[in-house]
């Protein structure tokens, strides 16, 4: 006589995908309540609330409120390197590929503002939670690629890490002066960033 299986005590075992889909929908909640209230004033109870789950299930997919944000910064970071791929794309001279990422890079952050709070103005964010982040294989990669960009444009001789980190530096800080200072008649986003661009391969 066949023996019956075993009867399954308690859940079963969730898939890899089931489990994506629960976290991408915690961090879509978080991704409102944070932009709407800021990082610092959103409890994990709260965000359990809105999301229509326990606290436990929150915890059960992320360690915690800067391991959620930490994922919502990976997810702005994929779809601003993924914008840059696709305009760098067709591209064969490396200045003009160089040229395109730093307009992709400023343009993208003024036109989701959000984001760049998010990104770079939450509050209570310590610095070893951002020096974790960067540490990830994924931003090292991403910011690598776009250095790569800065080392094949750049005249032969120059260093090219000082000129990435000064370009790196200016865009960001011109992202900031556009979404911060909204009165102010700025130069066009793109003019802005390729007047960085000449800064950074001049001989």
């Amino acid at each position: 006589m066949a023996k019956s299986p075993p009867r399954q005590i308690g859940r079963p075992k969730r898939s890899d995908a089931d489990v994506a889909q629960t976290r991408q929908e915690i961090a879509a909640v978080a991704l409102r309540l944070f932009h709407a209230e800021g990082c610092n004033s959103v409890s994990i109870r709260r965000l359990a609330q809105e999301a229509g789950c326990s606290p436990m299930t929150i915890y059960a997919h992320f360690d915690g409120k800067i391991d959620i944000l930490q994922y919502l910064w990976a997810d702005v970071l994929d779809q601003l390197f993924d914008q840059i791929e696709a305009e760098i794309a067709a591209l064969t001279s490396e200045v003009a590929r160089l040229r395109a990422a730093a307009q992709t890079f400023l343009r993208f952050w003024i036109e989701a503002p959000e984001h760049f709070r998010l990104v770079f103005m939450s509050d209570g964010v310590e610095r070893s939670d951002v020096g974790c982040f960067l540490n990830r294989a994924e931003t090292k990669a991403q910011f690598q690629r776009f250095a790569e960009l800065v080392a094949a444009a750049v005249p032969a001789g120059a260093d090219a890490t000082q000129r990435f980190d000064s370009l790196l530096a200016a865009l960001i800080g011109a992202a900031m002066a556009h979404i911060t200072l909204t009165d102010y008649p700025w130069i066009a986003a793109d003019k802005m960033a390729d007047d960085y661009v000449d800064l950074a391969i001049r001989p």
